[in-house]
This record gives structure tokens, C-alpha cells and sequence, in this order.
């Protein structure tokens, strides 16, 4: 993010939080002339000390205020080799194979996705490559509609994985060979389930724009005569994803509808389901709203719809989507102010899927926000998760 960016964005949270440039420069210990050059873009604040303060000041946490989820910054649970590994898959283009062995691959494809839900990262960096690289080669040798399938899945699992471990230009890339496979058999909701990780891939790497404007139009080609349950539930998880997007761009009014529209879709799908390993219905609804509005600087707002959720619905999602969540309600207390309900949320977290919380970017990122506004020496618990997250104290 430039300079010119950083000040829009400063000044867009000042204006929300109904502050003028001389109150916040006072919270600052700065001059108004100094703020002003930061906000026009004159003067940089991209430093770490100047950002804790104008979060600090500004009562939002470090991803709201840059607008970008972090990048990768250890090899906790993904090292270099690996990535390199998933990237050499990912730039294969094999033109012949042998027979191929389309058992092999199903069980392949189930076991990531089974991986994936339960957030165990570690695993999936280790089966990515070979899943893909059976997938490609599988395909170039039977050619069915099956395997085009278990390809463009195969793709999806990697652009979901490498986007939450940080690799965000990958899971564009990932995203895109998915698209170009579900094009193969013509498959509207499996065409949607690759657009998304793209457009996720996009709004991870700051183009909230052109996040949301493809997710737009894949709502809008769902929303025609959607033929059956499976073309309903991508339907509404699109319309969730839409709604993040717009969070990141700062559009309240979006954001509630779209978020109102996902919930009247949820409505339509039957308790249980998981098409596309997305388990779309009324709990997933309730998560992103609380994502949404902690994206929107609300973490008050988003604690209380946290808490005025079905529990029991929380209960029953997946874990790293129940882990997820608890992430983002986190969040949502650290930027209410209330630092040690944060760090409670973070350990129940932790708990239920610890990936989640050790591996993410975004995740460590709570940790270290939390870390850097205590004042005084920091919680035991706190210090002893970020060492198990390789978070420094």
C-alpha cells in the first residue's frame, strides 16, 4: 500500500469514529500539519510504532486500517520448499500420462477436503502436491467429466489452503486453473466455487474492487432459475463472500443486504448440507456477518451478533470454520477494547481447531496487535500463545 492509500485510509477511519484532525493529532501526540500530510499522502505513517498508534487512536485493529490480510512471515506450518513444491505443481501443463488411477484420486481429493475442514494445514501442505499432480495427470488420461471435476476441486482446495497460510498470488493461480477446468464440463455452481477463491485471492491482496465486482456477477448468473439445493447454497455462500468484499471497502448499506440475502437463501437449503465442502446455511450467514462487520471497524456490533447467534447451529459447524469464526470475535473484542475476553476467544479457538490460530497470517496478526497494546507486562497466556503461534513477544 503507498503512501497516498495509507492517508485515505486514516482518514476514512477518523471521519467514521467522528474525530477531527486536531482531536486525533492530540490522541497522537502529533501536530494537525503532521496528520495532514499523512492523510494527503505526504508524509509516510507506514511505520510499525506510527500504525500501533493511529490503531490505537483509531480503536480499529492493523488489517482494517491497511485493508490487506498479512503475507506469510514463518514456516510454522508451511515451509518455503513446500510452497515451492504446490508451485511447481500448479505450473504443470502435462500433455501425456500414464493410465491413471481415478480410486486413488477420489480418496486423494476427500482426504484434503476432510483436512481442510478440521484446519490441519500442516497435512495439507504435505498432500497438496501429489494430489495435484495425480489430478493432472488422471485427467490427460481418461478426460471424463469426473475427472475435470476432481481437477477443478483438487485446484480449490489449494487456493482456499494457500490463501489462509498467506500465499495469496498462488491462490489466485490455483483459483484460475479451477475456473479453466469447471469450463471443461459447463458446471455453473462448480464455475462459482473456483471464481470465489479467485475473487478471495483478489480481496486478500487489496483489490476489494475487483473482488466484489466478480462476485457480483457470479450472483447474479446463479440467481437465474437456480436449479436445485447445490446452485441455492452457492448462491448465498457468493452473496457472503460479496458482502466481505464490500466490508473491505467500507459499504455499510451492501454489506446488509447482501448478508440479507444469503440469509433468505439459507433458508432454502436443508440443515446439514455441505455442497462444495461449504456447509452454507443459517451459522455460516452469522459468521461472516460477524466477519463483515469486524472488517468494518464494528467490533462491538460484531460481538453482539456473535453472542445473539444459535449457539447450538456455532456448535455443529466444521472446525476450522467454528475456529474461523472465534477469530474474528476476537478481533472484534480487541478492537472493542476488551483485551482479555480476545485473548479467552482466542484460546477457545485454539482449542477446537489450533491450526487455525498457529498457522493463519491473519490470526498471528491478532496476536500480535493484542501484544502490542498491553500495556504493562503482557497476560502468561497471551505470551505463552503467541509463542506457540511463533509470534514474537
Amino acid at each position: 500500500m503507498d503512501d497516498r492509500e495509507l492517508g485515505q485510509r486514516v482518514a476514512y477511519w477518523r471521519r467514521r469514529r467522528g474525530l477531527t484532525q486536531q482531536i486525533l493529532a492530540d490522541r497522537l501526540g502529533r501536530s494537525v500539519s503532521w496528520l495532514r500530510k499523512v492523510e494527503s499522502g505526504v508524509r509516510s505513517a507506514d511505520r510499525l510504532s506510527i500504525l500501533d498508534s493511529l490503531c490505537e487512536a483509531l480503536n480499529v485493529d492493523l488489517q482494517a486500517l491497511v485493508g490487506e490480510e498479512p503475507v506469510r512471515s514463518g514456516t510454522l506450518c508451511i515451509d518455503d520448499a513446500q510452497v515451492e513444491r504446490v508451485r511447481d505443481a500448479l505450473e504443470r501443463y502435462p500433455l501425456d500420462a500414464g493410465p491413471g488411477d481415478l480410486a486413488r484420486l477420489r480418496r486423494q481429493v476427500a482426504y484434503a477436503w476432510s483436512a481442510f475442514e478440521v484446519a490441519d494445514y500442516d497435512v495439507m501442505s504435505q498432500v497438496l502436491p501429489e494430489t495435484l499432480e495425480n489430478a493432472q495427470s488422471t485427467h490427460v488420461a481418461l478426460g471424463t467429466e469426473e475427472t475435470a471435476r476432481l481437477l477443478a476441486e483438487a485446484y480449490q482446495i489449494t487456493a482456499s489452503t494457500l490463501r489462509k497460510l498467506g500465499e495469496h498470488s498462488l491462490s489466485w493461480l490455483a483459483g484460475d486453473r479451477s475456473m479453466a477446468a469447471a469450463r471443461q464440463i459447463g458446471d455453473l455452481p462448480l464455475l462459482a466455487a473456483a471464481g470465489f477463491r479467485i475473487a478471495n485471492a483478489l480481496l486478500s491482496m487489496g483489490r476489494a474492487e475487483s473482488a466484489l465486482d466478480m462476485l457480483t456477477g457470479l450472483a447474479n448468473r446463479l440467481s437465474v432459475d437456480p436449479d436445485g439445493e447445490e446452485q441455492r447454497a452457492m448462491y448465498g455462500h457468493v452473496l457472503l463472500q460479496g458482502a466481505m468484499a464490500a466490508a473491505s471497502l467500507g459499504r455499510h448499506a451492501v454489506v446488509r443486504h447482501l448478508i440479507g440475502e444469503a440469509r433468505e437463501a439459507a433458508r432454502s437449503v436443508g440443515p446439514g448440507s455441505n455442497h462444495f465442502w461449504l456447509a452454507f446455511g443459517p451459522a455460516n450467514v452469522t459468521a461472516h456477518e460477524v466477519g463483515a462487520l469486524v472488517v468494518l471497524g464494528e467490533g462491538g456490533l460484531a460481538v453482539e451478533a456473535a453472542t445473539a447467534a444459535d449457539a447450538e447451529a456455532l456448535a455443529r459447524m466444521r472446525r476450522e470454520r467454528r475456529a474461523s469464526f472465534l477469530v474474528d470475535v476476537a478481533r472484534g473484542y480487541s478492537q472493542w477494547g476488551r483485551r482479555q475476553d480476545a485473548v479467552r476467544t482466542l484460546l477457545e479457538a485454539e482449542r477446537i481447531a489450533s491450526r487455525e490460530v498457529r498457522c493463519r497470517p491473519l490470526a498471528q496478526t491478532v496476536i500480535a496487535d493484542l501484544l502490542h497494546r498491553t500495556r504493562g507486562p503482557a497476560p502468561s497466556d497471551l505470551v505463552r500463545l503467541a509463542a506457540r503461534a511463533g509470534v514474537r513477544a
